[in-house]
């Protein structure tokens, strides 16, 4: 028998070509065979006359149903039945349907778009249909929402208005009313508006079923009940009997109410939002008759204080002029004196001349100068008197006319010198000019025996320097003096409170001053120098070659640390109108 013998590896070969066949031909099978089932599937479902399997809307099952009966489904009087329910802040406003509001809904679309489901058109179309008749046999679901086409807009506004006029409300103001029954006040409550243009809006924008909606809505703010304000109002109104400036005599005071506004508060705090209530508010009396207090008038002697007045006619002249202004002037508790308006605007029509004032540390002629004077001579009397400053301002540089820390400089336009009232009773300033003294007394009534003490310590002291400057206008080996110098200070005052058996009950800073120094200027003359005499800033050469110093001022005034007292020093009146700050405070 012939035969052929057959390696090893030959036979190997051809097994695996054999084993590949096999599995390409199983691959294939199983295409064709999902292929098939794929057409098969395709063709029911293009032949299938009703809506496909697993189809429904809003919950109701569709499937199977005919066209014909699809339809009488599909009607607006059955889909707009849901209710809309209208909240706003927590409360319920309302429940319409969807046909109350006056929705409207597209039944032909609706109907095309729940038998459209699995009848796609062309040959990929052909196969999903196949897919979407299986999904739902197995159970798969495809819901079609019906979609409100629009909304009468004129049913919505009319429903939002009367929505409204159930749910606004104004806002209670808070307010109060004082009557012979008492003081009551009424506490406020916050109003409310529905916003009817954006409740619309979102009307017309619901497209499914029923459901709520958050009206939108805003907050009218009520007025508060400030009780402070009130309680400053009606405590002002009451007044003691009093020194009627305009008549000249002493009248009753008026009965009024005190309101304590925490009491007040708490009170109203316990009441309903827009509820009246009582506040709890007592009835004051004037704790003296205009007759008491007639006994009592401008009694005593609360300070007096007394300084010297030096320097030209004109500024003696204005300090009379200031302090007649001044004197005679009444203030019942609780008043405050001002002296720019007390004094008035410092004019030549009025009286006033030109005299030296400082400007942003020039001496300077001014209309007014000197008055400062008649301010501090006040200030120091108010002090002694334990009345209460309400403003008062340093010199630039210490004048020599009162004790340190004792002065008030003013101008017009300010600063001001300011003090008030707070004795309980009225007072009175009396300023006298005579020989050369101005006097400041303040009258009014004490109540006890306490006196009061001025006392200061300096802090600093900065001593002033001599500058020599050559003038053209002095005959050669002469000097005169153009600005004399002052050492500047920092001082703290206080305020001493005694007891009448001399005990000291209180100490309490006054203020504070800060004294500029002033460098003195000494002309020294130039005119007539003789020709070989070195010019400025040439050294003079001696007999030996040998420069030396040039000669010492012979008639220059002496260097005064601490004035004793020191020459007049004038006020400031009327600082220049391009000076960012008063000269005289820099």
């Amino acid at each position: 028998m012939e035969g052929k013998r057959v390696s090893q590896d030959v036979l190997e070969k051809s097994k695996r070509q054999g084993g590949g066949k096999a599995g390409w031909i199983a691959a294939l099978a199983a295409v064709l065979l999902v292929a098939g089932s794929a057409a098969g599937l395709g063709v029911y479902a293009n032949a299938y006359d009703g809506v496909f399997p697993g189809v429904a809307m809003g919950g109701e099952a569709l499937s199977g149903l005919s066209r014909e009966e699809l339809g009488g489904r599909l009607s607006a009087d059955a889909l707009l039945v849901g209710e809309v329910t209208v909240n706003a802040n927590g409360v319920e406003l309302g429940s319409y349907t969807q046909k109350e509001l006056g929705a409207r809904i597209d039944t032909d679309a609706l109907e095309e778009s729940v038998w459209g489901v699995g009848r796609e058109d062309g040959p990929l179309g052909w196969l999903k249909n196949g897919w979407t008749m299986l999904w739902g046999r197995l159970g798969g679901k495809t819901s079609v929402e019906a979609v409100v086409s629009g909304y009468d807009e004129a049913i919505l506004r009319r429903t939002a208005a009367e929505l409204a006029q159930a749910f606004d409300r104004e806002p209670v103001h808070g307010s109060y009313e004082l009557s012979r029954e008492g003081l009551f006040a009424t506490k406020p409550a916050a109003g409310q508006r529905l916003d009817q243009e954006e409740l619309v809006e979102e009307l017309a924008a619901l497209e499914g079923g029923p459901g709520d909606v958050e009206a939108p809505w805003e907050e009218v703010p009520a007025q508060q009940l400030d009780l402070k304000a009130v309680a400053q109002e009606l405590n002002a109104e009451p007044s003691a009997a009093r020194y009627d400036i305009e008549s000249g005599r002493v009248v009753d005071g008026d009965v009024g109410v005190s309101l304590d506004p925490e009491a007040a508060a708490f009170a109203l705090e316990n009441a309903v939002p827009g509820e009246t209530i009582q506040l709890p508010a007592s009835v004051s009396y004037p704790e003296m008759t205009a007759e008491e207090l007639e006994a009592v008038l401008f009694r005593d002697v609360l300070s007096t204080t007394t300084t010297s007045v030096s320097g030209s006619s004109a500024r003696r002249g204005n300090v009379r002029l200031a302090g007649e202004s001044v004197n005679g002037t009444i203030l019942n508790d609780g008043d405050i004196f001002d002296y720019n308006k007390v004094v008035g605007k410092r004019t030549t029509e009025r009286g006033f001349g030109a005299a030296a004032t400082y400007v942003n540390g020039e001496t300077v002629d001014t209309i007014g100068g000197g008055i400062c004077q008649v301010s501090s001579t006040i200030y120091l009397a108010t002090l002694l008197a334990n009345l209460e400053i309400v403003e008062r301002y340093a010199h630039r540089f210490y004048p020599g006319y009162i004790t340190m820390g004792m002065d008030a400089t003013v101008s017009w336009g300010g600063p001001e010198f300011r003090f008030k009232n707070n004795t309980g009773y009225p007072i009175r300033i009396d300023v006298s000019y005579a020989n050369s003294q101005l006097t400041v007394t303040v009258m009014g009534t004490k109540v006890d025996d306490t006196y009061v003490k001025m006392t200061y310590d300096v802090l600093s002291k900065t001593s002033y320097e001599t500058e020599y400057v050559e003038s053209a206008d002095l005959a050669w080996g002469t000097q005169k003096q153009k600005q004399n110098g002052y050492t500047g200070y920092q001082v703290v005052s206080y305020r001493n409170i005694y007891s009448g058996d001399g005990t000291l009950l209180s100490q309490t800073v006054e203020a504070k001053s800060n004294y500029k120094s002033r460098n003195q200027i000494i002309l020294t003359g130039t005119a007539g120098r003789p020709a070989d005499t070195p010019g400025p800033g040439e050294p003079v050469i001696g007999d030996a070659g040998i420069p030396v110093p040039p000669p010492m001022p012979g008639n220059e005034p002496p260097a005064v640390e601490e004035p004793a007292p020191p020459p007049v020093q004038p006020e400031p009146e009327e600082p220049p109108l391009d000076t960012e700050a008063p000269g005289w405070l820099r």
